[in-house]
């Protein structure tokens, strides 16, 4: 393995390094004053790089021809402009900008399932680049990155295991749809441990959106959507190295390459990861963080016409992770005994996604699919839970310009599901599921005023035809300002063992007391944007407002007997209802970008008249980020999360004496990196060292565990989890790039 490693980076290194012919160079401004920090690139090929301190950029190694030169920085509107390279014969350029919010310039597509630009969608996305997503943090698992968006959260559902999800403004992590590039991958059994096999090395960007998307991504989408799409091979660079290290002693290799021949472009990527150091700081008897060894593969391709549209594309994943919790004895030649505790997770996972746009319906019609298979097997203590899930989803759209402002797009999908493990669930005989679905949408431009319309049928063979509505409507009157507001319905059909991993760690037993029917939602969402300008540093300031109201809610319920956790639909209502606030501003008159927010939340449920705050949600959250960028090469960064009070369950309160309320927290991070090397230099060598610091207050919440003395006792719980149980975590990366 690692010879073949070894003569796949000599091979990239000598296809980066061969002579080539042209140069651009230039400087990029604005009324005056240099734009750092401003990407560069040339759309035709997958050659970039960003400006210094005083605004320069170059690109070398550039085959002559005719290229397409974008450039774009936050603050400003994306410039672009047609250019020839000769050879030997240098191009020089002088570019400026004009102010603007980079944001809006953006190309997303979950709001709308067609590629359009952040201001124009009459649905709010909300866009994190992987630049902004790795901010202040060192890690391979974009769990540990998430939280740094305003309103999402991670929460961490085993003190053991170390299993979490996803809450968006507080909902519960099942009701968040997980997409890669688009498709509804990791729902059910993936959600519990297969998005920690994301890393953040195979990412372009993340598109969230919060409320109901039952609409276009059917079931799970009922609190919101997180749709991570994946890089494009032709905006890579030929070959990438990142290796890390932490106090922890978590140590993580990733191995990149973009192989091109013709219209062909790809981009493989191997993530390699290992932590097998025992601490207890908590001084509970456990460890603080299970024990890890991952495996994660990623490959994607793309063909391209003859004027460089895409015309198909094929990407697969593999995973493979191992990881051990528990006390210091416990090994993985334990697992299942009774002689130690420990948890012992042995995850397998398979992707496979492709989409054709066919030759002169491309821009219309699409057609994409994929298979997942996903294998666990685990033990917990004694409990064995092995499950397997296959899924078969296949979506066509087209998508019809009607007239100048009236746009059409339909849809169809299939998803076929089968799941099979030894539990009570399928008592011996797999579920399986086959779910058809049609929705279609219609959007129209009236002047500043832009209404969309859409509507989802799905037919489930146990609860019939399922409808998911939603409206939505933008009014933009001016350059400035943009409204937004939303109303939709969403829908989940729910599988306990797969979805909630407390039903499976501790001591408790699980009691269905009814045949559980599907969640339903109700939600409407408010948005105002406004750009304030100061001089050429223009700040964007967002305001939302959010309601759902969710029937049919599957909350377990762990106050009524400490040994039991319930499962039923809440005879009543649950509501998530809350505002949000986000402030982001790049500075050219100094190399300062920072970000801002922070969501007040009320998540409760109802039920008999009587109201009580959901466990586990916080009553708001807080997210802060800056970057600085220092001549030299060197650039800091910084990032604060503040979350606040939860409830926890009241068992934890009346018989082991726990607080009721979490307090409100903070923690902090900061990360320095310094490029040695341009890859975009005459050499085409990009080198690149990083220090972070984490949690750098050393703030934890104590042990999580409940009755840890006595873990095979049925008082023994996992889940008194509401803060950091890692304190102050050090780390050291260094990075290669070649062009």
């Amino acid at each position: 393995m690692l010879r073949l490693l070894g003569l796949s980076f000599f091979l990239l290194l000598a296809n980066a390094l061969q002579a080539q012919t042209g140069t651009i160079q230039g400087t990029v401004s604005s009324e005056g004053e240099a734009v750092a920090g401003a990407n560069v690139a040339l759309l035709e090929t997958r050659k970039g790089t960003s400006t210094d301190a005083d605004g320069r950029f170059l690109l070398s190694t550039i085959d002559p021809g005719a290229y397409q030169l974008v450039v774009s920085a936050v603050g400003f509107a994306r410039h672009q402009e047609k250019i020839t390279v000769e050879k030997d014969i240098p191009q020089t350029l002088t570019i400026r900008l004009k102010p603007k919010v980079e944001e809006l310039e953006q190309v997303v597509v979950t709001g709308t399932m067609r590629e359009t630009y952040v201001k124009e969608s009459p649905v709010k996305v909300s866009v994190i680049n992987a630049r902004r997503l790795q901010q202040g943090k060192t890690s391979s698992n974009i769990m540990d990155l998430i939280g740094s968006v305003n309103g999402l959260s991670t929460q961490l559902n085993c003190g053991v295991c170390g299993t979490n999800a996803i809450r968006i403004n507080g909902v519960e992590g099942p009701n968040t749809a997980v997409l890669i590039d688009g498709m509804p991958l990791m729902g059910a059994l993936a959600s519990v441990y297969g998005l920690n096999g994301i890393s953040p090395s195979i990412i372009d960007r993340v598109e969230v959106i919060k409320g109901p998307q039952s609409t276009l991504y059917g079931t799970q989408a009922l609190g919101g959507v997180v749709n991570i799409i994946t890089k494009n091979p032709a905006n890579t660079p030929s070959f990438t190295a990142d290796m890390y290290g932490k106090s922890t002693r978590e140590g993580n290799l990733n191995l990149a390459g973009s192989p091109q021949s013709g219209r062909f472009k790809g981009f493989v990527s191997g993530d390699i990861l290992r932590m097998q150091h025992y601490f207890d700081e908590n001084n509970d008897g456990f460890n603080d963080v299970p024990k890890r060894s991952r495996v994660a593969l990623f490959g994607k391709g793309i063909v391209t016409g003859k004027r460089g549209d895409q015309l198909w594309s094929i990407a697969t994943k593999l995973y493979d992770e191992k990881r051990t919790g528990g006390v210091r004895a416990y090994t993985g030649d334990l697992r299942g005994s009774g002689e130690v505790y420990g948890e012992s997770i042995y995850t397998r996972r398979a992707e496979l996604l492709t989409e054709l746009r066919p030759r002169g319906l491309n821009q219309q019609l699409r057609i994409s699919g994929a298979l997942t298979y996903h294998d666990q097997d685990s033990y917990y203590g004694t409990e064995h839970y092995d499950a397997r899930q296959g899924i078969i989803y296949g979506q066509a759209t087209w998508d019809q310009q009607l007239t100048g402002a009236w746009q059409l797009l339909a849809g169809a999908t299939v998803r076929y599901q089968t799941y099979h493990d030894n539990t009570p669930a399928t008592s011996g005989n797999p579920d399986r599921r086959f779910i058809p679905g049609i929705f279609a949408q219609s959007e129209l431009s009236l002047g500043d005023v832009t209404l969309l319309g859409g509507l989802r049928f799905d037919h489930h063979a146990e609860h019939g035809l399922i409808t998911a509505p939603r409206l939505s409507a933008k009014y933009r009157p001016s350059e400035r300002t943009t409204v937004r507001i939303s109303g939709g319905t969403g829908f989940r059909v729910v599988n306990v063992f797969t979805e909630d991993h407390a039903a499976l760690t501790g001591s408790r037993e699980v009691v269905f007391t009814e045949d559980l029917e599907p969640e339903r939602s109700r939600s409407i969402t408010a948005s105002v944007e406004h750009i304030i300008y100061f001089g050429s540093n223009p700040m964007t300031v967002g305001m939302d407002g959010f309601y759902t109201r969710f029937s049919n809610k599957i909350i377990p319920d762990y106050d009524r007997d400490p040994n039991l956790i319930v499962y039923e639909n809440l005879d009543g209502h649950s509501v998530t209802r809350g505002a949000s606030i986000s402030i982001e501003q790049n500075f050219t008159s100094i190399p300062l970008t920072y970000n801002a927010g922070f969501t007040l939340m009320d998540v409760f449920t109802n039920e008999n008249n009587e109201r009580r705050a959901l466990t586990y949600a916080p009553g708001y959250t807080g997210t802060l980020g800056l970057t600085y960028r220092f001549r030299w090469g060197l650039s800091l960064d910084y990032t604060a999360n503040l979350v606040g009070p939860k409830r926890m369950p009241d068992n934890y309160v009346e018989d082991f004496g726990r607080d009721r309320w979490s307090p409100a927290h903070a923690t902090h991070d900061l990360k320095l990196t310094k490029e040695f090397t341009d890859v975009n230099s005459s050499r085409g060598v990009g080198f690149e060292a990083y220090f972070s610091a984490e949690n750098l207050f050393d703030y934890t919440q104590g042990s999580p565990l409940v009755d840890a003395a006595s873990p095979f006792s049925p008082d023994f719980d996992t889940i008194y989890t509401w803060g950091p149980v890692v304190g102050r975590t050090l780390g050291l990366g260094v990075r290669l790039n070649l062009r």
